[in-house]
């Protein structure tokens, strides 16, 4: 039996009230920790999401940046590509130079040329030669476009003085009168007609040689000679008067020289003078139609235009 049925049912709610209150709060706690795990899960979702954003932007930056670095190689090989002729040609430039100047000498076209020409020559006769002056005039008759092969035909006419070298003799007049020795000389007066080749480097593919021109030149010639003897003693009246023999030759001649353009010398002021001016020297044989013959050995002096 139970002696106090009040006290009983107090003891049995106290004790559902001592079960009860854990379990509520149990519940209470079960309910806030699923729901902080749900908002980790959410921002880790989020978080992840950003991420996957992430490498999708840094993939499409990589494929930028490669397309870049592409098209930057692209260009530095271009660039590189196109300095290497630039850099080849600034090596060429003077090559380049030289070679339009050789050109240049190499066209230069003087048809025309006024001269003169000084030199030793010997005299016929056996009398002894001395200092020759001459003027003469050539002009260009034929040219490659002619079909003349490695350069071109000229005609020159050349007229000059060779002052003889005055010798002891005893063959003249005075000489048979007096019986001494007398002093002669021969001066010669030449006129002569000739056909000149020069060849032409510049024409045989050799532009660095183009301004020497050598050349052979043949043709007529007429000669006048004029001997000079006393005929009067040295004392007396008429004294020092001289005789002059003279005589008419004609013949042939023939002979090599080499003509020189100043146009390699380069002077601003005055390279068109210097382009138009020739320096030559010559060889030449006289040859008399009466078996005389004699050489003169000359240079000259021209100007063209």
């Amino acid at each position: 039996m139970v002696a106090n049925p009040g006290a009983g049912v107090a003891a049995l709610s106290l004790l559902m009230m001592t079960v009860s209150m854990p379990a509520s709060a149990f519940a209470a706690d079960s309910g806030a920790k699923v729901s902080s795990s749900r908002a980790m899960e959410a921002r880790f979702e989020a978080l992840e999401r950003q991420n996957q954003m992430l490498e999708q932007q840094n993939r499409a930056i990589e494929g930028q940046l490669s397309a870049q670095k592409t098209e930057i190689d692209t260009l530095r090989q271009q660039l590189q590509g196109a300095a290497r002729p630039v850099a080849s040609l600034q090596h060429e430039m003077p090559k380049l130079q030289q070679q339009v100047a050789d050109v240049r000498l190499a066209q230069l076209d003087i048809p025309l040329q006024v001269g003169f020409r000084v030199g030793w020559s010997q005299s016929p006769y056996g009398m002894p030669g001395g200092l020759f002056y001459g003027a003469f005039l050539n002009h260009r008759l034929l040219s490659p476009e002619d079909g003349v092969p490695g350069g071109f035909v000229s005609g020159e006419l050349i007229a000059g003085w060779t002052q003889g070298t005055s010798t002891a003799s005893t063959g003249n007049l005075s000489s048979i009168l007096t019986g001494k020795p007398a002093h002669a000389w021969l001066d010669t007066v030449q006129i002569q007609p000739t056909v000149q080749y020069h060849l032409d480097f510049g024409l045989l593919g050799y532009p660095a040689l183009a301004t020497f021109k050598p050349y052979v030149l043949a043709g007529p010639g007429m000669w006048i000679n004029l001997m000079s003897t006393p005929i009067v003693s040295s004392h007396g009246a008429g004294a020092g008067f001289r005789h002059y023999d003279a005589d008419v030759q004609g013949g042939g001649v023939f002979g090599i020289g080499n003509e020189t353009s100043l146009s390699m010398i380069r002077v601003e002021r005055i390279q068109g003078i210097l382009d138009k001016t020739f320096l030559g020297a010559e060889w030449r044989h006289n040859q008399y139609g009466n078996g005389q013959g004699y050489e003169q050995y000359t240079g000259s002096l021209a100007f063209g235009w």
